[in-house]
């Protein structure tokens, strides 16, 4: 940092530093420390995640990554949005357009390389990437570039050029190939991802929003009071809900308990209706928006409603959709939206809210499930044994009184894989696997919290054993901890709080029975006479955890 650096480089500078001593500080040379620290900061922000949420699987860079550092594949629903970073953190470069060809090759690897091509890549992450992507091509809703500069200014003519011809080219290839995904190429520099950042810690709290009546001439009264709850029933004009989306974006949303599911079916439905030739007739055909307020004051004189700490708990949807439409200049003017206002600030109540107004479509299982009182339970005596638990996305909070931040996810995949015996179904990360209940759910949550710690202290040993040159030890980690875990179960459990210890002190030498895990995968593959194009994708299908059971099955018998 200099002197003469803008207070927006000097606090992202701040956040590369922090993460380079909390993530890498046993990075020896300075320039990859700040750079992977850079790669942590973009992929973070950009996408809204904690820093503990990020896997090393995602991060591309390190040897024959083809221009290309992080390849992140997001689950919106029942679609995927695919996340392209290339990433610089040098103090002095530019956009470059060098570096756009870089990009455009590495694009040109992910999508349109032949399976020869693919197999001679050595960097066994993009390999493994490619064969995910290229596996879920109707799923995939999105497909996200992101050219990341840290002192990225002014775009030159011929780096703007070669945005264009990218663009150009992969728009037509993705129509007949990737169908439903929608393609875009983005650069951020340190101030896009300042106001990127401050965007993800947006907050109403105690802002008071004004919206225009729809019929300046109406009375407005409340349709119904009863105890902590004033009821509305109104209608505002499109453009008045636009102008919110536009004016607050996501901080109108936190208290919804999903995200915005961008151009899936249902919401390029809703996209139709509010641009179309049925515009006239938008508010019969849309369930409306449902929003809560501290405090809302309907104020007839000025005509205009005005609302404290504004929350839009229902029809997050079609408030972003009608917002899509207004950015494009395709928004009817005649187009009318349905709304329900409800004034009360008791959670418990919003919570309900929430949930009873949501569920004519699907919501996040973790999202749902995250006020079970197994979660609670589990969360509790995480506390008791110094682990945070991060029962629902957005509720972590680092703390040095912790030795570990743990999130329910994780912790499912983890229990799913090692202590349920299905680390191939694990691998696959899917939220319906591990919190419907109608699947997994009991089999993952319901046991001894010290269990699942343990199999979360297995499985970090593991992780902390892999080598991104050894395939079967990088892409193999729930599956060794399985098989470690089938071999020393009884020792575990027999005293659950030494072990834990024993963990935590790095004391539980385990080199032995790890060896012995990747000795037995070894065997299983050896065995399989299909030919295996990829360990990491091969490891995600079903039928390797029933080659692992029976394995054990027939050395238990000898």
């Amino acid at each position: 940092m200099t002197k003469n650096d803008a207070p927006e480089k000097s606090a992202v500078n701040i956040d590369i530093e922090k993460i380079e001593e909390n993530y890498f500080s046993k990075e020896k040379y300075k320039e990859k420390r700040r750079g992977k620290a850079f790669q942590y900061l973009c992929l973070s922000t950009i996408c809204d995640l904690n820093l503990d949420e990020i896997d090393e699987e995602d991060i591309i860079d390190g040897g024959d990554e083809e221009g290309i550092d992080i390849i992140f594949i997001k689950e919106i629903e029942n679609n995927l949005v695919v996340n392209i970073f290339n990433c610089n953190s040098s103090l002095t470069n530019n956009y470059s357009a060098n570096e756009m060809t870089k990009i455009s090759a590495g694009i040109n690897y992910v999508f349109e390389s032949t399976k020869d091509q693919i197999n001679k890549i050595s960097n066994i992450k993009l390999k493994k990437k490619i064969f995910d992507i290229r596996s879920d091509k109707e799923t995939i809703s999105e497909i996200n570039i992101f050219y990341c500069v840290f002192n990225g200014k002014n775009i030159a003519p011929n780096v703007e050029r070669k945005r264009g011809e990218i663009q150009k080219r992969y728009s037509s290839f993705l129509r007949s190939q990737y169908p439903n995904a929608k393609l875009s190429i983005e650069f951020i520099n340190f101030l896009a991802l300042f106001k990127r950042k401050m965007k993800n810690l947006e907050s109403l709290k105690d802002r008071i929003v004004e919206i225009p009546y729809y019929d300046k001439d109406k009375k407005i009264r409340s349709e119904i009071l009863t105890g902590e709850i004033e009821g509305y029933l109104t209608t505002f004009k499109s453009q008045n809900i636009a102008k919110l989306v536009e004016d607050y974006g996501d901080a109108l949303f936190e208290k919804n308990i999903r995200g915005w599911l961008r151009y899936n079916k249902k919401n390029r439905e809703i996209y139709d209706s509010c641009s179309g030739l049925e515009s006239n007739i938008f508010w019969f055909l849309n369930n409306g928006i449902t929003m809560t307020g501290d405090k809302v004051y309907a104020d007839d004189d000025k005509a205009k409603w005005t609302i404290t700490n504004l929350q839009i708990v229902n029809g997050q949807q079609t408030a972003r959709m009608i917002h899509e439409a207004y950015k494009n200049q395709k928004l009817k003017k005649d187009v009318k939206v349905m709304c329900r206002i409800y004034q009360l600030n008791n959670y418990n109540i919003i919570s309900k809210i929430t949930k009873a107004t949501n569920l004519q479509s699907s919501i996040s299982g973790r999202d749902l499930m995250s006020n079970d009182p197994k979660q609670i339970a589990i969360a509790d005596c995480f506390e008791e044994m110094g682990y945070f638990y991060e029962r629902q996305r957005g509720e972590i909070r680092i703390s040095k009184k912790y030795k570990s931040n743990i999130s329910s996810k994780k912790l499912a995949q983890i229990s799913l894989g090692i202590l349920c015996k299905k680390p191939s179904l694990a691998r696959k990360n899917m939220e319906d696997n591990f919190f419907n209940t109608n699947k997994n759910y009991y089999e993952i949550f319901d046991r001894n919290p010290k269990e699942l710690l343990l199999a979360y202290l297995l499985y970090k040993y593991c992780n902390n054993s892999k080598n991104d040159k050894d395939e079967l030890k990088y892409f193999g980690v729930l599956h060794i901890g399985r098989i470690i875990w089938e071999i020393k179960k009884n020792e575990f459990i027999e005293d659950m709080d030494k072990t834990i210890k024993a963990f935590e002190e790095q004391k539980n030498n385990l080199s032995s029975e790890y060896e012995n895990a990747l000795k037995i995968l070894k065997e299983i593959f050896k065995q399989e006479k299909t030919s295996i194009e990829n360990l990491g994708h091969y490891l995600s299908r079903i039928e390797v955890d029933d080659l692992i059971f029976r394995k054990l099955q027939e050395k238990t018998a000898k």
